[in-house]
Order: C-alpha cells, then structure tokens, then sequence
C-alpha cells in the first residue's frame, strides 16, 4: 500500500511539471512559437516576421536578383569592329603612287609594282601624346579617336596634287591605348589589347590563362567609368549573350568568393554549406544538408534569418526600425505542410550568410517529457519488486 502512495506521489510530481518544465528539457534552439511572436514580443522589438508564399518569393527573387551584362545598354560595345587608334599606338602606312610616279622615288623604302606603280613604306609611326604623326609631303595627321580607314583617307586627301593618284593603307603595328586589365583569381594577370572585332569577356579571360579556381565558384566583374556589374562566371559561359564585347580601359576581375549558408536546428546535419555562385533556393539548401529531421521538425516552423534593405517589400507586418547598419532584421518562415509552400522554397533565392533554422515539432516536447517520467516511474516500481520499498 506504502509503494502505491510512493508511487502515486512520484506521478503527481511529474505531473505537475507537465506544463511547467517543458522549459528545462533539451532543445536545440527557439521553438517555433518564439520566432513567430518575435514580431509582438517588446523585447525583439523591429525584427519583421514574414510569411512566404509563391507570390512573395517571386517578388524577392525579382528585387534581388542582379542585373546582368547584357541588360546594360552602356556596358555593351555596340560596335566592336569600329577601331580607333589613340596616343601610344604604332601605325605602319604605305602609299602608292601611280605611273609616272615621282614624289616618293627618292625614299630608301620605295620600290616599283609590277604594275608599274611606286609602293613606298613609310617608318613605324608612334602616335604621339596630342594623337599626331607625321607624313612625309601630307604633314602633321590627325590620329586619335579615328579609325584606320579615317586616317587613310586624310593622307590621301593631303596628297593630292603632289602625288600621281595617291593610294594609302594604315595597318595597326602595336595597340598600347586600347587595352581591358584582367586580374582577380586568373592564371596571370594581363592587359589584353583590343583589336579590331572586338575582345570579349571569355576571350580577355582566357588571354589571361582562365580562372585558377572552380568555374561555379568564381564571379566576373566588370569596372567602367565608376560603374561595377558582376556575374557568375558560369552563367556568362551558359548565356552567350552575356559574353559582351568590352572597351578599352575596362577592368575585368574574377572574384573568388566562397558564399556561406549556416543550417540548424532539426535538420538531418546542422553544418555551415557552401554554394555556387549562380545561387541556390531554400529547397536546394535543405536538401544539402540531408533535408528535416522527421523525427523532431516541426514543418510549419522553417525560417531563413537575414538583414534586408528596407526597400526590399511595399509593405511589411510592422513599422520598419532599420538597425544600426541601416538594414532590417527580417526572419522569413515558412510552412511547408502546405504544399503549396514548396514552390517558394523552390523559388525563394538564398544570399550569403543567411541562416535557415528549422523548429522542433511539440510533439517532441512531449515525448521528451514522457521519457522524463519513465525514468521516475519505472526505477521506483523496479525498487518495489524488489522488496526495497514496501
């Protein structure tokens, strides 16, 4: 009878704990309900609890996803064939002259056609720093911003009338304006210069021996006139579109940036993953780290943590309070008993740092809690068995 009592006294005393000592069990983190009411608790004060459905996730894909090379009208070289020579370029020109040739005979470089007409190949001209060079008979020629063809055609229209139906050819020895820098994570750093017909991204990088680290995890940008767009190197190879054509004094850069995502809570693995650099959705970094614990998730309770511009959403479930690094400290949950949900974790882009938590179900509470008090009950009844209680 005194073993019932004993027995019947240690129950009442889980009991009682039941609701009270959930807050003592193991957990691995916040509980669901606690992120949830992180947007009414006074304590978190400004942090934005957003759901997030297809709609939403679109809408954050779209604001966040960034503009590629070919979407800027200034970035492209709308005319990569058109040359133009600049100071520092060497120019070869030769001329020729017609039956009964006459001004360039006495230049050691003439020589007759077999046509009868005198070639004469004047000496490698320098452009000079106030874009000139100089021509025998035609004088001081004009040189930088102007084509090949351009300058042709001066030559010839200053000899006119001293030379027999003068013809011109200027031909690009050396370019020394016009060049793209390459540097970053390549296998040399170069300057590329450019030539008539354009250099493209690829062709300016491989001119460089290529990146020295994975394709996926590197990142091309592009530096003009105070101007820097970048692009994941792989989706620049996919799109051809996005190979652009550059311009001189461009600066081309591949970037080595491991992006970081960190897992917790009940997942299979808690780790920290790396991604490539075109991206990856919520539902690929889950599925990374081994997908939820079916054992203790709570599927209504995925949330990714991060800071974000106030612009970012029309309207947001609170009045914005930006932190002190001017952004707001927003937890996106989502519920992915819905299965509707899945396609925006397809949807929904990961950036780098962000957190993805996913809560424990209360139904693991409770089993914790039971466990507890089989552990109570059963070493006291083992003890009456055994004749050490009555």
């Amino acid at each position: 009878m005194r073993s019932k009592s004993v027995l019947q006294l240690a129950m009442a005393f889980a009991m009682m704990g039941l609701c009270g000592c959930a807050s003592y069990l193991p957990y691995s983190g916040p509980r669901t309900s606690s992120v949830v009411d992180a947007g009414e608790n006074k304590a978190l004060a400004g942090i934005q609890v957003v759901d997030v459905n297809y709609a939403l996730a679109r809408l954050i894909k779209d604001k966040l996803e960034k503009p590629a090379f070919s979407s800027l009208a200034d970035l492209a070289n709308a005319n990569p064939n058109l040359y133009t020579v600049g100071p520092g370029d060497t120019l070869q020109v030769y001329i020729w002259e017609a039956p009964p040739a006459m001004l360039f005979t006495s230049v050691p470089s003439s020589m007759a056609t077999p046509s009868g007409s005198m070639m004469t190949a004047i000496p490698e001209q320098i452009v000079s720093s106030d874009g000139d060079i100089a021509i025998p008979f035609a004088g001081e020629i004009s040189c930088s911003g102007r084509t090949l063809t351009q300058i042709e055609a001066e030559i010839r229209q200053k000899l006119r009338g001293q030379a027999n139906d003068p013809q011109v050819v200027v031909s690009l020895v050396n370019n020394y304006s016009r060049s793209v820098t390459v540097v970053g994570n390549v296998t040399r750093s170069t300057s590329v210069p450019l030539v008539p017909g354009g250099v493209n991204v690829l062709q300016a990088l491989a001119a460089a021996g290529g990146v020295d680290k994975p394709v996926n995890k590197v990142t091309m940008q592009i530096s003009r006139a105070g101007k820097v767009v970048d692009m994941p190197l792989e989706s620049v190879i996919k799109n051809p579109q996005e190979n652009i054509s550059l311009h001189a004094g461009d600066i081309l850069t591949a970037l080595y940036e491991p992006l970081h995502v960190t897992i917790l809570g009940a997942t299979t693995q808690s780790r920290e993953l790396d991604f490539e650099a075109t991206g990856v959705s919520l539902s690929q970094a889950l599925a990374r780290a081994g997908g939820l614990n079916g054992h203790e998730a709570d599927a209504k309770g995925v949330f990714v943590f991060r800071f974000e511009k106030p612009s970012l959403l029309p309207q947001w479930p609170h009045p914005v309070q930006v932190a002190q690094n001017g952004l707001v400290p927003v937890v996106f949950r989502f519920d992915l008993s819905n299965p509707a949900t899945l396609f925006a974790a397809q949807t929904f882009p990961i950036q780098n740092h962000d957190l993805i938590y996913v809560g424990t179900a209360p139904i693991t509470e409770l089993q914790k809690f039971l466990g507890m008090v089989v552990q109570i009950v059963y070493p006291i009844q083992g003890l009456t068995n055994a004749g050490v209680l009555p």
